[in-house]
């Protein structure tokens, strides 16, 4: 891939490329041969209620092994994502700054590009949650570009690109500020489609992501693109209550309320009753597990206090991830790019951290297991630890009282979960007012869970409620996109696909333009693909179109 982004340093193109996925053959093949090959580790037995003690179990991971091999086809899926999402790339360059005085290399951005059939359309640029990749958020496109009463439900044109490293996006070739470049990249991504004005949009619960990075980066795009990026909406925020010696006036608010179980200063009754039953939950949990966390946190190879926020959010662990994976992120990448079996444990166990009971099927087990394993795992492993670092940074200027873009507070939704007092841990939504002007909140009941595939509906809700409120302040938000600036338009068809373990989407049809060709791939000759297979770098395509 070096070679490939090194051809790219002469000049970089702001030409949109309309883009098909076509993983070399010889790849495809050197995945089946790695799972055929694959040697499993022996486990304890365990009782059927603790078998998860361990990590994934064997018993899990086997039939999943089985169907990869012998049911899952990835030229079928392949071909179902070319046919029915609009996909582009784009080669962007970061600006030089201060502490990078030369330019980066362009990085081409993997984006899909899915335009609402109604034109009072508000532009949205929606961030797969960390480390999924935009092909994976397909349950949000229906309900969020074709409403059923779209003169009273608000429609959106996305804009979905996959954050750098992951699915087809090029890697970040440096390993510092890698939040801030990404909002960078995003932000020039919406000004090169002709959105001047935009909203977004997170997918995924920031208490729950790797370093808050679901919440980070929408947080950055927020306070430094605040002139083009006009809202945010972000799902259980990374903030947490005002305390006496940093914020008194805001501590002062929040007693007063809680006190009275006050509706006042965007307290409600209800965030006091989810706080008390979720902090009883926690001292019972804690009473139980005194003894084992008293030799947990003793030990000398455990992380200091200042690492627990980051590996350690509403009481949901990182685990031994956490450890390696942040400390060494090499190390930990040599496992997982030689073994799909030993990505597809991973991406078991925090799916089930995520959600416990769901209902994901093999094939969507295998989707996501298949889009980190072809691009590789390192890529995301490296953002996840540069992310920690550049949290740590934002930490201690908000301790210093000089992060927020010279006191600019950007206007936020907030989704939290949790308001029956079902979860490990709640937020209240005003607690993000001490950051951010809250223009609006909601409260779900039950966990985030897998938010894109569980709670569509809430994160729909949410994206809207923004809309709604900064219409409301902002009359920029109604002006209307260059639609010219988008050129190689190609017809997007609708299939549809029998599978009988796949849950139905809704679907809508997202054809654009019939003056486009046919841009089939025939043969490994036509792909543009590179064919060295010594390296997950093979997936990453050169489109060779405009040559």
């Amino acid at each position: 891939m070096e070679n490939s982004i090194a051809s790219l340093h002469a000049a970089e193109s702001e030409e949109i490329k309309p883009y098909k996925i076509h993983v070399s053959s010889k790849y495809l093949d050197l995945t089946k041969k790695k799972l055929e090959l694959t040697r499993l580790p022996h486990e304890v037995f365990l009782p059927r209620e603790r078998e998860w003690d361990h990590g994934t179990p064997k018993s899990e991971i086997e039939p999943l092994v089985d169907y990869w091999l012998e049911h899952y086809t990835w030229r079928q899926r392949e071909t179902h994502l070319n046919t029915t999402l609009p996909q582009y790339r784009t080669a962007i360059s970061l600006p030089s700054t201060t502490t990078t005085p030369t330019p980066s290399p362009p990085l081409r951005i993997h984006f899909l590009h899915l335009k609402s059939p109604h034109k009072h359309a508000i532009p949205l640029l929606l961030i797969p949650t960390f480390p999924l990749t935009n092909l994976s958020l397909t349950p949000l496109f229906a309900p969020l570009t074709n409403p059923t009463s779209p003169t009273s439900t608000q429609p959106f044109t996305l804009i979905v690109p996959s954050l750098p490293g992951l699915g087809f996006s090029d890697a970040f070739q440096t390993s510092s500020s890698l939040l801030s470049k990404s909002a960078a990249l995003c932000d020039a991504l919406m000004k090169r489609l002709g959105y001047t004005y935009y909203l977004a949009s997170a997918t995924g619960s920031g208490a729950d992501s790797p370093a808050g990075i679901d919440y980070h980066l929408l947080r950055v795009l927020g306070e430094e693109y605040k002139d083009s990026c006009l809202g945010i909406h972000v799902i259980e925020p990374c903030v947490a209550p005002p305390t006496l010696s940093e914020q008194p006036v805001g501590w002062m608010k929040f007693a007063f309320a809680r006190f009275f179980h006050a509706n006042i200063w965007g307290y409600k009754k209800c965030d006091f009753v989810a706080l008390r039953s979720t902090q009883a939950r926690s001292r019972s949990r804690s009473k139980s597990h005194s003894r084992t966390q008293t030799r947990i946190s003793s030990h000398p190879s455990n992380a200091g206090d200042e690492e627990r926020p980051l590996l350690n959010r509403g009481g949901r662990t990182y685990g031994a991830i956490g450890v390696l994976g942040l400390r060494e992120p090499n190390t930990f990448a040599y496992a997982l790019c030689d073994s799909p079996v030993g990505l597809l444990s991973l991406v078991l166990s925090a799916l089930r951290r995520r959600s416990p009971g769901h209902r994901l099927s093999k094939m969507e087990i295998i989707d996501v297991a298949q889009l980190a394993w072809l691009p590789g795992p390192e890529a995301g492993a490296r953002f996840w630890t540069a992310a920690v670092d550049e949290v740590r940074g934002f930490e201690r200027l908000e301790l210093g009282g000089k992060k927020g873009g010279g006191g600019w507070r950007s206007k936020v939704a907030v989704t939290v979960f949790g308001a029956d007092g079902e979860g490990d841990a709640y937020i209240c939504p005003a607690w993000a007012g001490l950051k951010h002007d809250v223009l609006f909140s909601q409260r779900a009941s039950g966990r985030a869970g897998i938010a894109v595939w569980e709670r569509v509906d809430v994160l729909v809700d949410g994206i809207r409620g923004l809309a709604r409120e900064v219409e409301r302040v902002d009359p920029r938000l109604r002006i209307r996109a260059l639609e010219e600036i988008v050129v190689f338009e190609e017809p997007i068809l609708e299939v549809t696909e029998d599978d009988s373990e796949s849950r139905e989407r809704e679907s809508v049809d997202y054809s654009i333009d019939e003056s486009w060709g046919d841009v089939g791939h025939e043969g490994d000759q036509d792909h543009g693909m590179q064919l060295d297979v010594e390296s997950p770098d093979t997936v990453v395509a050169v489109d060779l179109r405009g040559k």
